[in-house]
């Protein structure tokens, strides 16, 4: 009997155990270990070594993989923190992984690690997404690394054939949009499929219009019309579009089948790759069309954090010093784009004319349109229901007052 409850016992204790480790990677016990996503592990590991990391600060790093997914990274790090323990000393977090991170309170306080002169180096609109993005109840709970802003692409060849401008206002894109629109292209794209595409163009032109998507106001109302106007009252964006992601128009821009279109940095890259199709006069890059109130484009970003449960907060802490001081921030923006921001350091000492994006990231910067994204302290959640009431309205299957509706009773029972 009393062996049979000790065998329990200890079963218990090894399912314990494991359910807590289950996701942990083993590491060298004196190795602090950064979990970056799978895109970012060389990058990283080469600014380790040509900056000499371990060898000014003895710290020995070991750079791995964390899921890309949010939802799987998430699922991750909580069945880890609750166990007490940690797979990552350091992590590499987006904005809707770090906005849950922060209010479960798993995070560090990096404002400790800073001094004035580094917040010297930070523009104002960088400084906005810092205390909009990256604080909660007066801590620093992540340092962005890198600014990625929405810029607006447009066949530089094709407008100039047909004597256009490129437009200034959502006004002018119905008018040139009608002179471009032919039967193998469209003036305009987007990724406008559901599942965090939709919800991106959605909350671009909310903000134009004045507004935040997430309070289901006449901002959205606007921003919701203007779409669907140009599906389907001017035909010069395709329905297509609601079923593709970003990979998908950024496809149908360099086949010709799209002349404009807004698209995160990534672009650049991917352009270039397409070396029988591109050609520096082939793609321009120009300032939004202004909506209703402005002309601005919002950024997202990626920052470093420290969970509570690592026992190297010290050394991760040090670490995070280390990539994101004024020295070493142009160094880093230099051997990667993924370490690219507009800090002063960075737009002063680094080449910015050899750099397409990152000339382009400074003209977006002097011209004051970079905006801090649309906030929601549930933002998974509320992105959702954004995306789903603007797909069904999009595709008709609801009118916008139901959208408004729905959505502002449906944002009302989330904050509940």
């Amino acid at each position: 009997m009393f062996k049979r409850k000790g065998k329990f016992l200890v079963t218990l204790v090894v399912l314990a155990i494991l359910l807590v480790s289950v996701n942990l990677v083993t590491f060298a016990a004196d190795e602090l270990v950064v979990g970056v996503g799978g895109w970012a592990v060389e990058p990283t590991k080469r600014a380790l070594e040509e900056l000499n990391f371990t060898e000014k600060t003895g710290i020995e790093v070991t750079v791995t993989t964390r899921p890309g997914s949010p939802p799987e990274f998430i699922s991750q790090m909580t069945s880890s923190i609750l166990g007490g323990q940690t797979p990552y000393d350091v992590i590499d977090l987006e904005d809707d992984a770090a906005i849950n991170f922060s209010r479960s309170g798993w995070l560090v306080d990096l404002d400790p690690i800073y001094d004035e002169e580094f917040w010297d180096d930070w523009t104002p609109g960088m400084l906005e997404m810092v205390d909009t993005w990256n604080r909660y109840e007066g801590e620093l709970f992540r340092i962005p690394h890198n600014y990625e802003t929405q810029y607006f692409f447009y066949r530089k060849d094709i407008l100039e054939e047909k004597g256009l401008e490129v437009p200034q206002s959502w006004e002018e894109m119905i008018e040139v949009g009608k002179e471009l629109t032919t039967d193998e292209m469209y003036a305009f794209s987007d990724g406008l499929a559901k599942g965090g595409y939709l919800g991106v163009y959605v909350s671009y032109l909310t903000q134009q219009a004045g507004g935040n998507p997430f309070d289901f106001g006449p901002e959205l109302r606007e921003a919701l019309k203007f779409i669907h106007d140009m599906i389907y009252e001017y035909e010069i964006f395709p329905s297509s579009a609601l079923n593709k992601d970003f990979d998908q128009v950024n496809n149908d821009f360099v086949n010709d089948r799209v002349a404009m279109m807004r698209m995160w940095p990534y672009f650049f890259d991917y352009q270039e790759a397409q070396e029988d199709w591109y050609s520096d006069d082939k793609v321009g890059v120009a300032l939004p069309p202004k909506g209703p109130e402005s002309r601005s484009t919002f950024v997202a970003s990626w920052g470093w954090a420290i969970p509570n449960t690592s026992d190297k907060i010290d050394a991760a802490k040090t670490f995070i010093e280390f990539m994101t001081s004024v020295e070493n921030a142009p160094k880093l923006a230099e051997m990667n784009t993924w370490f690219l921001s507009p800090r002063h350091s960075i737009m002063e000492e680094i080449n910015v004319e050899e750099s397409r994006l990152a000339s382009n990231l400074k003209k977006y910067s002097d011209a004051g349109v970079i905006s801090s994204r649309p906030f929601h302290p549930n933002f998974r959640q509320a992105s959702s229901i954004v995306e789903e009431l603007s797909s069904a309205y999009l595709t008709n299957q609801i009118s916008l007052d139901e959208v408004i509706e729905r959505g502002q009773q449906q944002m009302q029972a989330l904050e509940e």
